[in-house]
């Protein structure tokens, strides 16, 4: 009875390797096939999204996949990209405030995580993004999910020192002008954050021009804002 218990398992586990290599395989293709929704998936779970993996009490391990979204025309946008690159649609709950997109998928996760990491202190500009065309798609993704805009500024806040530099530096290649600053909290265990500000009329023009929200709302502000 044991023998045949474990070839059963070696059984399921190899089926499982080639299910996983097959699921892999697909990824990096719908990848290549579609890089710009790649580049916006990567773009709003910088912003807005969280790769979880955890055991249960049985020692099983869990998967999951998240993204927050508080704006339908942001919501679509994730899909869209989503289905298209990893052929699976995620099951979307409308809470108080915003949306949750909830997936379970090892290979999903692990394809994501392959990209860098997605917390909070460490998430970076991706090293896939390395053309104009992918940054335009993750920077709009990312300004959906974190952006503040006013009637002075588009404004971004983050923990992440060097993720807002990253960012600084790639909207210059717009020929965007944005300043950062550092705000020091009050509680000494707490951390530093860091701002940047998108302040001039004709910056905050071609933003609108060069990369503009998808997120309906602040694009609508930062329409009546700059016209």
């Amino acid at each position: 009875m044991r023998n045949i218990c474990l070839i059963n398992k070696k059984v399921a586990i190899n089926r499982w390797a080639k299910r996983f290599a097959l699921q892999d395989r697909i990824y990096k293709e719908n990848s290549l096939k579609y890089p710009l929704l790649k580049a916006r998936l990567l773009g709003y779970f910088a912003g807005d999204g969280s790769v979880c993996i955890h055991k249960d009490k049985k020692g099983g391990v869990h998967h999951t996949v998240r993204f927050y979204p508080d704006d339908k025309s942001m919501l679509n946008s994730f899909l869209f990209a989503f289905i298209r690159i990893y052929e699976k649609k995620p099951y979307v709950d409308l809470r108080k405030n915003h949306y949750c997109s909830t997936v379970a998928s090892k290979p999903i996760a692990l394809d994501l995580l392959q990209y860098g990491s997605l917390k909070t202190l460490e998430w970076s500009f991706p090293v896939f993004c390395d053309s104009k065309e992918k940054k335009k798609e993750w920077l709009r993704a990312f300004f959906d999910c974190e952006a503040h805009v006013n009637k002075k500024s588009i404004v971004i806040q983050s923990v992440n020192e060097k993720g807002i530099e990253q960012i600084r530096q790639c909207l210059e290649e717009f020929n965007i002008v944005s300043r950062t600053y550092k705000y020091e909290r009050k509680q000494k265990n707490w951390n530093n954050n860091y701002l940047l500000f998108i302040n001039r009329k004709e910056d905050k023009q071609r933003f609108l021009k060069e990369i503009g929200f998808t997120h309906h709302k602040k694009l609508e502000k930062l329409s009546a804002g700059v016209t």
